[in-house]
């Protein structure tokens, strides 16, 4: 199974580094992304196309990208059952979603992105590392 770990650009350098040994020692690929689109991109560079080996993704979003990641979600979602009433084989995919933690309540219960001083929610990061915390399966 191939395993991939999405981290944001927002996040402390030193939060980064030690996110990243944790990824490594569960063999995960770190992506680090600017854009949702360059972390797609990332990540189907880092699966072989045409194989059939499931992935397991796991991304840190704030809860303001998590409505804009939860929309690609569900195309993903609908390409994979179009793919499958067609009769095309699929990969299974394993996605698995960690919040982060710090910033400010702003207006409408969103939160201040602080960037570079953000950091990722280390108990829900350990269980989302080790199969735990499976959102949804595809």
């Amino acid at each position: 199974m191939k395993k991939i770990l999405l981290l944001p650009f927002c996040l402390a350098k030193h939060e980064m580094a030690e996110v990243g040994r944790m990824a490594g020692e569960n063999g995960y690929a770190v992506v680090v992304a600017n854009s949702t689109g360059k972390a797609l991109s990332e990540v189907r560079r880092h699966i072989s196309p045409g194989s059939l080996e499931p992935v397991r993704i796991v991304g840190v979003v704030c809860e303001g990208r998590a409505k804009k990641v939860g929309l690609g979600l569900l195309l993903l979602k609908i390409r994979q059952r179009g793919k499958g009433a067609l009769g095309l084989r699929t990969r299974r995919i394993e996605l698995a979603r960690v919040a982060i933690v710090g910033g400010t309540k702003s207006l409408f219960g969103r939160r201040s992105c602080r960037v570079g001083e953000n950091t990722a929610d280390r108990e829900r990061l350990r269980r989302a590392l080790a199969g735990e915390d499976t959102f949804m399966r595809l």
